[in-house]
């Protein structure tokens, strides 16, 4: 928001949205049921400061899989340098007594998705996950489809 002459606030977005037009895409599908990145804990172990993931036990796991299938996926292919376009399908188990059409409860859709960008960071994918400046992201009920997540990424260019 900036301030106009009117000392009253507008946006500073622009009056429409661009759609990144995405080159040189990559997609892969993960299966298994996806873990968000949880919350970090701290303690002191002797002198030293120790932070851990809340979750380490299933997240470990989880995000080494996702690094692995990135890493072979991946190829010898060149790692991204440019902003990027991520989208991120995660497919959920549906709870037998769930009816509702798509998934509204824990774990949050932000914290599924830094999982993927982490261990998209730590394959080499790309440089860092702050290079991911457009995305979408969505989460279903894997009813017809094993539980995992479909991840397309691509360089944007607008």
């Amino acid at each position: 928001m900036t301030p106009n002459s009117a000392d009253t606030y507008q946006s500073a977005q622009p009056e429409y949205f661009d759609t990144p037009e995405v080159v040189q895409p990559f997609t892969m599908w993960v299966v298994g049921t996806p873990i968000p990145q949880g919350s970090k804990k701290a303690f002191v172990r002797g002198k030293r400061a120790v932070i851990v993931d809340d979750n380490a036990t299933v997240l470990k796991p989880w995000r080494k899989k996702v690094t692995m299938l990135a890493v072979s996926e991946f190829g010898d292919r060149e790692q991204f340098t440019s902003p990027m376009f991520a989208q991120l399908d995660f497919y959920m188990p549906r709870p037998a007594s769930v009816k509702r059409p798509r998934p509204s409860v824990k774990p949050d859709a932000d914290k599924l998705t830094r999982a993927i960008l982490d261990a998209f960071t730590d394959a080499k994918v790309w440089r860092d996950d702050a290079q991911v400046v457009s995305m979408t992201v969505n989460e279903w009920y894997a009813d017809d489809d094993p539980a995992g997540v479909r991840i397309h990424i691509g360089a944007v260019t607008w």
